[in-house]
């Protein structure tokens, strides 16, 4: 029972800060979530020293690409669910992904996780945000749940799509931020300020709708509301600060392609 409160605790808080409008949400972010991140994101530190040893991109790979190994162990290992076509879908779309991650690694990785963390720094980014999100696999397989095939249809079309936007957009942003730095407000971002955002945001639904477990998607509005929305709220800061950032605030969505207006024409 406390377990469960919790979680629709966790669940009800996230629906309204993703509800809210970005002028109530916004101080709630620099007040209270942003503070929290940061600090369990590098302030906790100071107070717990543990040696500085690989950048944390290691602990996310190790996840991401690790996902097609543990969903094998469990359908083979675990819950007998080799026989299980759900099981067989959601592996090939989470390990699709996990390869996709690794060359996206390889060719065009993000420079924020390539610096020297601490062994807190991986464990927090392991145990707090990476390791819930395994409880996909494993409710779809103990659950032996079932799909029709409309659901199954739309969840890899979903995931496909999600899948496209995020590579297309973060190659973008790779590339033209490293041969010049300064708004981009074009191609991929031109009528959407976070389509990287967006395209992981359709990957991981997609994983919860096929799962059909309300606990999948106190999983994703956790890390959704911690980690996305306070990036995005700190991209929304850093497009006041630069040159035509207001225009292209006002004419993109922050997360929901602004379809009409003068820039989607």
């Amino acid at each position: 029972l406390p377990l469960a409160s919790l979680l629709s605790a966790t669940y009800l808080t996230a629906m309204v800060l993703f509800l809210l409008p970005f002028s109530i949400s916004k101080p709630i972010y620099h007040n209270a979530i942003g503070p929290l991140v940061d600090f369990l994101m590098s302030g906790v530190n100071s107070y717990i020293p543990t040696p500085i040893v690989a950048p944390i991109c290691y602990t996310v790979n190790f996840q991401k690409c690790g996902t097609s190994v543990m969903c094998l162990l469990l359908m083979y290992g675990v819950f007998g669910t080799d026989d299980h076509l759900e099981s067989w879908v959601y592996l090939g779309l989470h390990g699709t992904y996990g390869m996709l991650w690794c060359l996206k690694e390889l060719i065009f990785p993000d420079p924020s996780w390539q610096k020297p963390a601490t062994v807190l720094d991986h464990l927090i980014a392991f145990f707090g945000l990476l390791l819930p999100y395994w409880y996909f696999p494993y409710s779809i397989m103990s659950n032996r749940t079932s799909s029709s095939y409309p659901v199954i249809c739309f969840c890899i079309a979903w995931h496909t799509l999600g899948c496209v936007l995020m590579m297309a957009s973060d190659s973008q942003k790779f590339f033209v931020l490293k041969a010049k730095k300064g708004l981009i407000s074009d191609g991929w971002f031109r009528i959407c300020r976070n389509t990287n955002y967006l395209g992981e945001m359709m990957i991981y639904s997609s994983y919860a709708i096929l799962s059909r477990d309300v606990v999948s998607w106190c999983v994703l509005l956790y890390a959704w509301t911690l980690l996305f929305g306070w990036n995005m709220i700190k991209k929304e800061d850093s497009f006041a600060r630069k040159k035509g950032g207001k225009e292209y605030v006002e004419g993109s969505g922050m997360i929901v392609p602004k379809f009409w207006g003068g820039r989607a024409k």
